[in-house]
């Protein structure tokens, strides 16, 4: 009886080093715009099985690779029950990846943005980007100078002017997005196009910089912060425009801009800032990483416990995250507060004579619904707090 053929992996599956911190051996796989992140040996046998062959005959092509004996049956067992089945067959009726963004529509694809990313891709260059960043933050400077001295219009804000801010502010979210895709072709990634989705229930733009998987741990972390990159230099025109013109819809859209890029850059929600710690730190999984660590910590200080401290590496990472995860929250409270307050205002003004019982009052009730949220936030994290020390406390029942 003839031993059974295995099936040979597609030629256009890629399967390349994963660029993360040292000492780490394991592999992106590549396909359809869908990546798995693979061990050494996986990605061993599935580069062996380009060939035909059998069972046995891919074991010994992927133990001379390792250096390591893989017995047939191994290779058997992971090839017919662990290999994704997208690698040997080509999906007659591709499916859009399943994630948060649940609605997707395509606006452009890559290849109509093919010029004007080329053109773009110039701006990633080390004096470029230096040159680039200190020229917003002077421009920045100036114009929050200017804002607070009282030298802006002061002329009421109309609808006119907060829909030209709104559509100002979409279109440096578009550039954004134009950011992230310029960058990929900076360092070669392939890449797709821009388009609109509900992320969660939120609507979004979104770019497609799948190939950016298979680049290196730095060239990975450019085009995670390409976009706010090429956004600040959006506002950094805006604010050029701003301090020639005083323009009180460019005033409101680098202000809205700054909250979105900000909020972009948290890594508490798998936004940018969340793939720019992961990749920056060479932390996969960084979630996962981070509540593991919570819990080291809590180990380690619980007096039934007494386990050892987490290595000082996740410890670094757990500290950076909560670090920028608090300035995010006391920035964005701080902004909703303000917000929620000036809006009640102008609403009551747009309506009704404005008295100044009543201006007060709402001011009032715009800081009491951020002190609310303070309060939830902070019984939010008691609760995972205790969630956390229960479970430390059933693992050390269980140990003893």
């Amino acid at each position: 009886m003839q031993p059974a053929l295995t099936r040979c992996l597609r030629p256009d599956v890629a399967v390349r080093p994963f660029d993360a911190v040292e000492g780490d051996d394991r592999f992106v796989v590549a396909v359809d715009n869908r990546h798995f992140l693979v061990t050494a040996a996986a990605a061993a046998v599935l580069d062996a099985s380009r060939q035909p062959g059998t069972a046995a005959s891919i074991a010994q092509r992927a133990s001379a690779r390792l250096g390591v004996t893989l017995s047939a049956q191994q290779v058997a067992e992971f090839l017919s029950q662990h290999a994704p089945s997208i690698l040997f067959a080509r999906d007659t009726q591709p499916q859009a990846p399943r994630g948060p963004l649940r609605v997707r529509h395509l606006l452009a694809s890559g290849e109509r943005l093919a010029p004007v990313l080329a053109r773009l891709a110039w701006l990633f260059q080390a004096r470029v980007a230096v040159a680039l960043a200190m020229a917003f933050v002077l421009v920045d400077v100036l114009v929050a100078w200017s804002a607070a001295s009282g030298t802006a219009s002061a002329n009421a804000v109309g609808w006119t002017d907060l829909a030209l801010a709104l559509a100002l502010t979409a279109a440096g979210v578009f550039v954004h997005e134009l950011g992230h895709l310029a960058a990929c072709v900076r360092h070669g990634a392939s890449h797709g196009g821009v388009g609109v989705g509900l992320y969660w229930c939120f609507p979004t733009f979104y770019s497609e910089v799948h190939g950016a998987w298979l680049l290196g741990r730095w060239q990975r972390a450019a085009v995670d912060a390409g976009g706010v990159y090429l956004q600040g230099g959006f506002v950094l025109l805006l604010g050029l425009v701003f301090l020639a013109t005083r323009s009180p819809a460019v005033l409101g859209a680098i202000a809205w801009s700054h909250l979105l890029m900000l909020h972009t850059l948290n890594p508490v929600l798998k936004f940018d800032g969340y793939w720019l710690l992961t990749d920056l730190t060479g932390t996969p999984n960084l979630h996962r990483n981070i509540t593991r660590t919570a819990r080291g910590v809590l180990r380690a200080v619980s007096p039934a416990v007494r386990g050892a401290l987490p290595a000082a590496r996740d410890l670094v990472v757990f500290g950076v995250f909560m670090a920028v995860a608090l300035v995010y929250f006391a920035y964005l409270l701080r902004v909703l507060g303000d917000g929620i307050a000036s809006a009640l205002v102008s609403v009551v003004t747009a309506f009704a004579a404005p008295e100044f019982t009543v201006v007060a009052a709402l001011e009032l009730a715009g800081r009491v619904i951020v002190v609310a949220l303070l309060l939830a936030m902070a019984l939010g994290i008691a609760v995972l707090v205790a969630r956390s020390v229960n479970s430390v406390s059933e693992e050390s029942t269980h140990a003893d």
